[in-house]
Order: C-alpha cells, then structure tokens, then sequence
C-alpha cells in the first residue's frame, strides 16, 4: 500500500511493442505470399483454368433478378419474422432498359428461435421457387433469369431428424425445389438449347476449382486444360494452402474473367445435395470477376458435364458480367440490384415487424381473437 509495488507492462505498452516488432515479419509475409500469387497466376491462365471473356456490347436481353430478404424480433418467447421475395423483369434494347415489370411474395409469422437461420433460409427457397413458377407460366419468357439464393440444399442445410418443426419447412423447400424442376426441367437451358437461363450467384466455395484440378476429376470440367495441370499444380499445392485459396482466387482473377467451370455434384461424392430428384440433374459453378473492385462471385446452374461446353458457359458469363454496369464492391447484375432495392421495406428498422408485434401485443392484451372464436359459439348456443 506504500505505492512502491511492481505494476507490470501496461496493455499500451504491448500493443505498441507488438506492432513495432511484428509489423515487419507480418509485411513480409504478405509480400512473399503475393509474389506467389503473381508467379502462379500466368500459369493458370495459359492451361486455361483462368479464362478472359468479352463483354456484349451493346446488349439485348430480356432477363429477371430474383432476390430474397428477411428480417426479425424477438417477441412472446420466440421470433417474429418478415421474409419476402422480389422478381424484377427488364427489357433491355441495344444498352438501354425500355420496359420494367416487378412481382412479389412476402410472408409474416412466428416461428421459435430453434435453428432459425436455417428455417429463415427455407423460406426465402420456398418464396424465390414461387416466383420462378409464376414466371414460367408466363407466356413471354425471359432469356436469363438470376436469383441470389441456391439451386439446391446442401449437406449443411439438413436438420437433425426430431427437429419435428424444422424438418418440416425443410420437406417443403425440398418439394418445391423438386415440383419446380419435374414440371420446367424441359423449358430450361441446357435441357432446352432455346430454353429459359437459370443462374444462382453467391459468393461461397471460394476455390472449389483447385480441387477438381485432379487426373481424375479432370473429366468434370467442360472446359480445354491442359492435363500438364495436375502435375504442375502438385508441386505448388502446399504453397496455395498457407497462402490461403481465397486470398489466391481473388488475386488470380483479373477483370472480366472466369474459373474454369466443373461438375459440383460429381467430383464432391459425399455432398448430400438435395433434393435428390434433381441433383440427379448435375450442377455445374464457376467463379467470375466482372470488374477491377467487384468481388469474385460464384455461378451455379443445373447441368452435368455433358450438357454444357466452353462457348455455353462464356456466353452466359459474359451476359451476367455485363448486366454488372458499376464497377463496385457491392455491385450486382441489373435486375438483381433492382430486386433488392425493392425489398428496402422488408429491411426498415422500425418498420412491418415492429407494426405486427405491437398490434399481436394489442389483440393478445385485449382477448379480441377468443373474443371473435367465441362469437361463432355464442351463435350455436343461441339456436
């Protein structure tokens, strides 16, 4: 208590320590990593696994974007959720847009707070397929059509089997995936050369590519690389792992260009994807890089090997990349930033939520619901 005991080494004094001695290891370790990148980089664009396109300038398309939203609260022990869906059609002419359509689905309840994420996931499936439904019934078609939710559910997406509540949204995303495919399979590209595009694009399995670069998995690739591939990449392997795949993918892929595609389904044996019906279908990624500042994003659509080549895959790259106008970080394809801006009200804070549970609150206070059940009693009980 004299004030003469030891105080140690403040936590100011650490950080500065730390930074001052690890900042030099940290840059060159960055530096060593992005040389590699820079080395391996020309390599995989002469065997092909990085490939340049050209944008259609100017372009006439019909298309649609498909973008899906939720938000939620906490209230009356569970959660309160808003879920909606957007489809926005625009008729392009020659670069300039002429006409605009929008359609929309949006649902509000309560669910409880086990597992919402993925039930929240379901849903906005379920809402994203209803409107892919309703399109294609329409007699005029789009020619592309690109959605921001998956094609398929994955392995991760399966809830435990006595999850009673959320195996049931889980089973009904599955059969609406798998109605819409059974009934449509034969108006979509490339089961239908003339048929509707159906495009997912995300930004998950960075790097997926570098797996299927095996002798053996070589044959899931619909586009020409050089078999030289497999051995060249084997040295550098490792070194790929410690830089980090992606951190390599995004160093390796330049504006306007894409990975090669491959055979999802076909070189992952162990991948679960489901509905099974339709995984039976193949699905075929890529990544792509439409701009300088756009980050790279993964293209999903329904096809195996067979059923797509290089020309196939380029035109409907080229497509969406140059429906991607603005060379942003958050920039989307025409049609899907346009279905996401009209979700806005989906997203407000306060909005329809706050509204909803605070009229629940209101009726739950007031009885007025047993009061309206009780009504129809009342008259039974009259006569």
């Amino acid at each position: 208590m004299n004030g003469s005991f030891d105080k140690g080494v403040p936590v100011s004094q650490s950080i500065v320590a730390n930074v001052q001695l690890g900042l030099p290891a940290t840059v060159s370790k960055l530096s060593s990593k992005m040389r590699f990148i820079d080395k391996i980089a020309p390599l995989l664009k002469e065997q092909g696994v990085i490939r340049t396109l050209d944008l259609i300038q100017p372009i006439t398309i019909k298309c649609s974007g498909i973008a899906t939203s939720h938000r939620t609260t906490n209230a009356f022990g569970g959660i309160l959720y808003i879920s909606g869906a957007v489809r926005q059609d625009i008729s392009i002419q020659e670069g300039s847009i002429y006409q605009t359509k929008q359609e929309s689905v949006v649902d509000v309840d309560e669910i409880d707070d086990l597992d919402w994420q993925k039930k929240l996931k379901f849903i906005d499936m379920i809402n994203a397929y209803k409107l892919l439904m309703d399109t294609m019934e329409e007699v005029d078609l789009p020619e592309l059509i690109i959605m921001d939710v998956p094609l398929l559910l994955e392995r991760a997406d399966t809830p435990l089997s006595e999850r009673v509540d959320i195996m049931k949204y889980y089973d009904l995303c599955k059969k609406t995936i798998a109605k819409f495919w059974s009934e449509y399979k034969e108006k979509i590209y490339p089961f239908n050369k003339n048929g509707v595009k159906i495009a997912s694009i995300g930004g998950k399995r960075f790097g997926a590519i570098f797996f299927a670069l095996t002798k053996e998995n070589l044959k899931y690739v619909p586009d020409d690389i050089s078999e030289n591939i497999t051995s060249e990449l084997d040295q550098y392997m490792s070194k790929m792992q410690m830089v980090g795949i992606k951190r390599l993918l995004k160093g390796i892929l330049v504006k306007r260009s894409r990975t090669a595609a491959f055979q999802f389904d076909a070189i992952t044996k162990d991948n679960r994807m489901e509905p099974i019906s339709v995984r039976e279908l193949g699905l075929m990624t890529m990544h792509i890089k439409a701009g300088n500042n756009t980050p790279p994003l993964l293209i999903e659509v329904l096809g195996k090997v067979d059923d797509w080549d290089s020309e196939m895959l380029d035109k409907i790259c080229a497509e969406i990349m140059t429906l991607i106008t603005f060379d942003q970080a958050k920039a989307l394809p025409i049609p899907l930033w346009y279905a996401k801006y009209a979700l806005k009200p989906i997203e407000a804070r306060p909005g329809v939520l706050e509204f909803y549970k605070s009229h629940a609150k209101e009726m739950l206070k007031n009885e007025s619901l047993e009061a309206i059940w009780k009504e129809d009693l009342d008259v039974f009980d009259d006569e």
